[in-house]
């Protein structure tokens, strides 16, 4: 529950975000459109209207990040790049807008001294994307973490202590901004921060290059942008660079992603499959068809009643191999309920079960719960010499919808190795991926011998 209450609380922490940017957004397209504009220089007209073409799809692609499901380690610090960069970009476009205006000196120090501080957060943004999406460990991320947070730090200290004493730039009487011979200084962390991100990104070798080019473009882009501009100085194009970089590495995650929604639906057809074909194995259809043979000579009714029974059983499971999505709990269940009444034929009074069914409302995999109690008759109650009992209850909890299922069989010890008998023991593997993959659902097993086993599985809200 306390991850839950965690998560909302970062969306809400984001959405404050969003709303943050999107008037920057606004407020930088809408600069862009005022007649006051026809009054600044070219250079600077030029650099508002390309601040506000940066702002408007930065905006978008943070809107379309912020509408994942769910946003891990390298989301969030895509989240804070982008958002960053919004700031960068709004930050020199309000820059553009008042320099070269001798009433606004103090501002036009301090719009500039905050630029300087956003770069320096973009780019330590960037190194925890890279830390985060190459999964770095041990003593190298130790170490890399250390230098590039020092170094962050100092260069925010510098960049604010610059506001005093101008060490990087200096406003003119007139209100011009002025390079200083230290503006080097500066970069030097930034350049650091890239070298550390550029060697994490060499030595790991499961990378492609294609890979590894896209990663580094945030370093490449911007420093032929930083030359660029010493070319032609009427406008850094060192933001937009950074502002393309990130669209590669934002396409690159969302192709992966594309992809590895694809294996999954692979998957999931697999272990479908793979649960259909479990579910009528052969000695389970000779049992049924013996059971309904028999019955045909002492009890032609029943012997019916079973053949339909039958046929439910085996539609719904040839339902499940072409049905993708969840089904509800009620549907489920039905299906448990037809096979147990199927396996009661054989068993009779030794196989017992018990419904405490609270809360129906919610969606589970097809062929998502009866596997379960399936393992539980067959290896649980069909061992015992007396009687056998099982419990399947749902209920609704804080964190969602918990479904129990438990036995009073055999059990079995859960620090032994599976037996070596031949048989499958990957079907409760499959449930219990399935349930995580189509539900996101946890799936937690007890058990010991002589004392049964307990299924516990919590379905998010």
């Amino acid at each position: 529950m306390m991850s839950t209450m965690n998560s909302n609380i970062v969306k809400k922490i984001y959405i404050v975000w969003m709303i943050i940017a999107g008037i920057m957004v606004v407020s930088g397209v809408y600069l862009c459109g005022i007649n006051n504009i026809e009054n600044l220089s070219v250079a600077h007209a030029k650099s508002v209207a390309i601040d506000a073409m940066g702002m408007l799809v930065s905006g978008i692609l943070l809107f379309g990040l912020f509408r994942e499901e769910k946003l891990d380690k390298q989301n969030n610090s895509m989240f804070r790049m982008l958002f960053a960069l919004i700031v960068l970009f709004f930050l020199d476009a309000i820059s553009s807008y008042i320099e070269g205006n001798s009433e606004y000196i103090l501002a036009v120090k301090i719009v500039n001294t905050c630029v300087f501080l956003f770069e320096d957060i973009l780019v330590y943004a960037y190194w925890t994307y890279i830390r985060d999406e190459l999964k770095l460990s041990g003593r190298f991320l130790n170490i890399a973490n250390k230098i590039c947070f020092t170094v962050f730090l100092v260069n925010v200290a510098l960049d604010l202590i610059n506001i005093k004493l101008g060490m990087f730039f200096t406003v003119s009487s007139s209100g011009e901004y002025v390079d200083e011979p230290l503006e080097f200084v500066g970069d030097i962390a930034i350049v650091a921060i890239f070298l550390l991100a550029v060697v994490s990104i060499l030595r790991l070798k499961e990378k492609s290059i294609n890979e590894k080019t896209v990663l580094m473009s945030f370093e490449i882009f911007p420093i032929i942008a930083y030359f660029m501009g010493m070319i032609r100085q009427e406008y850094t194009w060192v933001y937009p660079a950074y502002m393309f970089s990130i669209l590669l590495i934002y396409i690159r995650i969302f192709s992966k992603r594309g992809k590895k929604i694809a294996e999954q639906e692979v998957m999931l057809t697999k272990q479908n499959t793979a649960l259909m074909i479990s579910q009528i194995q052969p000695h389970f259809l000779y049992n049924v068809l013996t059971t309904i043979s028999n019955l045909c000579v002492t009890d032609p009714e029943e012997a019916e009643e079973t053949t339909v029974l039958f046929s439910q059983y085996l539609r719904t499971n040839l339902d499940s191999l072409r049905n993708q999505e969840p089904v509800s709990f009620a549907t489920e269940l039905g299906h448990i309920k037809t096979y147990v009444e199927l396996e009661k034929k054989r068993f009779g009074d030794l196989l017992n079960v018990e419904y405490d069914i609270n809360e129906q409302n919610f969606k589970v995999p097809s062929l998502g719960l009866q596997p379960i109690v399936e393992n539980s008759i067959k290896h649980g109650i069909r061992g015992k010499n007396a009687p056998g009992l099982i419990k399947i209850g749902s209920y609704s909890v804080p964190e969602g919808y918990k479904i129990i299922i438990e036995d009073d069989g055999i059990g079995f010890d859960m620090n032994m190795p599976p037996k070596e008998d031949g048989r499958s023991h990957v079907g409760m593997i499959n449930v219990k991926e399935r349930l995580k993959q189509m539900c996101n659902a946890s799936m937690e097993i007890e058990s010991s011998p002589g004392k049964g086993c307990r299924t516990e599985i919590i379905i998010p809200r």
